[in-house]
């Protein structure tokens, strides 16, 4: 039985790392691919995305938004500010809308509630855990090595070093839980936006619009993955506590 139970747990392990290595391969190509689709799309009415955030921002934050510059392929949205590069403001694409719309959907959260400042201080907490999460983690297994090899026979050398690992998992854990917290508000974000896009496009161009958002969505279950995985190695580019 207990081979049974080791082989399907092997198995398992197996199957969602080949899971997560082609959900975070295939959701960048896939967002390049659906990117470069949608920005070959003009929206109906040609009004460009700053025409497009000065109207939502005149009917629904009552103009409290403030317009900023940012760098190319820089566009984001933070405390009350929808930062746009010059060719995102100027353009009259579905992905450059999508794109937008997908900020001021986040600027929905943040007027709304506490949704982001939730998300940032986690952020920042999680970011500190993770200074301890490595060292934790070997001090541990040293200490546990060390008490199996009678280097250091007392017991509790032992119970310390299953302490630390227990603390270096624990840590990891806080990473995965923060980083589904993110994609669960990029989904929300997504669907505030989704509301905004359909005030001013047809449905045909509300359905290529989605689709670009769902493509973007899903490179965070990459990012997720590639955080679950990072302990073989294989995703060893991915930042787990950024």
């Amino acid at each position: 039985m207990t081979t049974y139970i080791i082989i399907g747990a092997v198995a398992a392990a197996v199957i969602l790392l080949c899971a997560g290595l082609a959900v975070a391969t295939f959701s960048t190509d896939n967002y390049r691919r659906v990117l470069e689709k949608t920005r070959g799309f003009r929206n109906t009415y040609g009004f460009t995305t700053r025409e497009f955030v000065d109207e939502i921002n005149k009917n629904h934050y009552n103009s409290k938004l403030r317009i900023i510059k940012a760098a190319e392929y820089n566009d984001h949205y933070g405390s009350g500010a929808v930062a746009l590069s010059e060719s995102t403001m100027e353009s009259n694409s579905l992905a450059s809308i999508a794109t937008v719309a997908h900020e001021l959907g986040h600027a929905k959260q943040d007027f709304e509630g506490e949704t982001l400042n939730r998300l940032f201080v986690l952020r920042r907490i999680v970011r500190v855990l993770g200074l301890f999460f490595m060292p934790s983690l070997l001090a541990g297994v040293v200490l546990s090595l060390l008490y199996v090899f009678q280097a250091l026979p007392e017991q509790l050398y032992l119970i310390l070093g299953l302490g630390l690992i227990g603390l270096g998992v624990l840590i990891f854990l806080c990473a995965l839980v923060l980083k589904y917290l993110e994609i669960r508000v990029e989904k929300e974000a997504s669907e505030n936006a989704i509301a905004y896009l359909r005030e001013y496009l047809t449905e045909p161009e509300i359905e290529i619009c989605e689709e670009f958002l769902d493509s973007a969505r899903l490179t965070y279950w990459a990012d997720f993955f590639k955080a679950l995985l990072s302990w073989t190695l294989l995703t060893s580019r991915n930042k787990m506590f950024r």
